[in-house]
């Protein structure tokens, strides 16, 4: 073995790993999904076990920054993949016995509170094993890893729930957890990364925002997407039954098409960075509203033509949706300096807890008014409130006390 090929290997092992775990959660999770729609028949419930599942990303993202930046970071990964393993068999074996729904949503809650951990451990080993490439091109590999996870998760998904049942969908996880669990053992240690500056004080963050209109904006700018777009993904079995009149496995094949757009745009971007990318992440914002609106003209046909439709627009809703959230985060690390780098793009993360947020509203909405109603609302929700966004950017920011004068 050559010593290009050595070291290439711990990244090799880890995206291997990363990709085995990340085809397995979204596998289960349309096998999660469907299985409450199907026992239910409530767009509430769907919405409920939703919450469940993404509410931990508020509590516990920030807590594993802290715990990345004074432990081991692979052991770390590691007993959080084994605590995803023991939940994982613990839920198929709850769902195979008929359990209740509210036992369901009690090992979901357990389950995601371990893995809210693992984007925030997974993006600090990264620079530890990209040996001599740039970090650029590292993220990027690793952005198209978990893009590729989303195109053959669900149809992984859709493939069990066709031929099988809820429950292998579970086990199938399981065993993808447990792969991805040996890749992470046969890591060789990573070299020590240099000893990090002392942290600021949790003030100086808040401090940071208040001193910084762009860094600001640019987190705003999330609230469109985030609360009323990016939902679909909970919602979808909704979506396939209700305008498409499919089954779990055409909101799988569904999911397929959207993650496939995405690929293509984090594959696209990653060649060509784009020049302005607080620009190009308000456009893809405004455009993935525009195209969930989309969305409902193929409900309205039936057969192929429907298919087709649907499958169309959602390649175009995974495009646009994910050329905005690489945009924003590039255009955020762009405000923010050196040494606070790694808090603020902690809290940015959190952005994804206002997802549980719009799957609470949209959930009782499409009850109250049907799943098209909930459908118009989340697109022109997306369109408004970044317009608002946008339009409160063009305006001259007052000065903060205490800003240093450029």
């Amino acid at each position: 073995m050559t010593a290009g090929t050595a070291g290439r290997l711990p990244l090799r092992l880890f995206l291997a790993g990363t990709l085995s775990s990340r085809i397995g959660d979204t596998a289960d999770l349309v096998a999660l999904n469907w299985y409450v729609v199907e026992q239910t028949g409530s767009a509430t419930a769907l919405a409920t076990v939703n919450v469940v599942r993404l509410a931990p990303i508020l509590l516990f993202t920030a807590p594993a920054g802290w715990l990345a930046d004074r432990y081991d970071k692979r052991r770390l990964l590691a007993g959080l993949r084994v605590a995803l393993f023991v939940s994982t068999l613990c839920l198929a074996w709850i769902v195979t016995a008929g359990g209740p729904l509210w036992l369901v949503c009690a090992m979901v809650f357990a389950r995601a509170s371990a893995g809210s951990a693992e984007p925030v451990l997974r993006q600090t080993l990264l620079p530890l094993l990209r040996g001599g490439r740039p970090l650029t091109a590292v993220i990027a590999m690793h952005s198209a890893c978990l893009n590729a996870a989303m195109v053959l998760g669900p149809a992984a998904g859709a493939l069990v729930l066709a031929v099988s049942s809820v429950p292998v969908a579970f086990w199938f996880n399981a065993f993808c957890t447990l792969v991805a669990l040996c890749c992470l053992t046969l890591l060789p240690d990573p070299a020590a990364a240099p000893a990090p500056a002392p942290a600021p004080p949790g003030e100086s963050v808040w401090r940071l925002l208040r001193q910084n209109p762009a860094m600001r904006r640019q987190i705003a700018l999330a609230m469109g997407p985030m609360l009323f777009a990016f939902p679909y993904t909970a919602m979808m079995p909704l979506l396939s039954k209700d305008l498409f009149h499919g089954d779990g496995s055409t909101a799988a094949l569904l999911l397929t098409c959207g993650a496939a757009g995405a690929l293509a745009a984090s594959t696209t971007m990653s060649r060509r960075p784009p020049s302005n990318p607080a620009r190009l992440a308000a456009i893809g914002a405004v455009l993935l509203g525009c195209a969930l609106l989309v969305l409902l003209l193929p409900s309205g046909l039936s057969g192929t033509p429907a298919a087709v439709g649907a499958g169309a627009t959602m390649v175009v809703v995974g495009l646009v949706g994910q050329c905005y959230r690489t945009a924003n985060r590039a255009a955020l690390q762009a405000t923010a300096p050196g040494n606070l780098l790694g808090r603020i793009m902690g809290i940015a993360s959190t952005d994804r807890a206002m997802i549980p947020v719009g799957t609470a509203v949209l959930g009782p909405l499409a009850e109250l008014a049907g799943t098209r109603a909930m459908v118009a609302f989340m697109g022109l929700g997306c369109v408004v409130t970044t317009l608002l966004t946008i339009r409160g950017r063009r305006s001259p920011p007052r000065p903060e006390p205490g800003l240093a004068a450029a």
